[in-house]
């Protein structure tokens, strides 16, 4: 049950995320790299999404779910 939490709680915070903190992540990750608008950059961006922000978020959300189900689903 511990596990299937940090899955679930991995998977909304990679939605969640995405639609609250990509854009300010992508926003910052273009003027850092100075990337030109065009197939090249959106190629760039998309990387950044796929192999560096989601696994991040899925990261962050397993934690904190697993760290959720010990503290307040698990009787003491």
């Amino acid at each position: 049950m511990k596990y299937l939490t940090a899955l679930l709680s991995g998977v909304v915070f990679v939605v969640l995320l995405s639609f609250l903190a990509s854009p300010f992540l992508n926003a910052g990750y273009i003027s850092y790299h100075d990337i030109q608008p065009g197939p090249d950059g959106e190629t760039q961006l998309i990387d950044f999404l796929i192999y560096i922000q989601w696994p991040i978020f899925f990261v962050v959300g397993a934690v904190l779910g697993g760290m959720m189900h010990n503290r307040f689903l698990t009787r003491n």
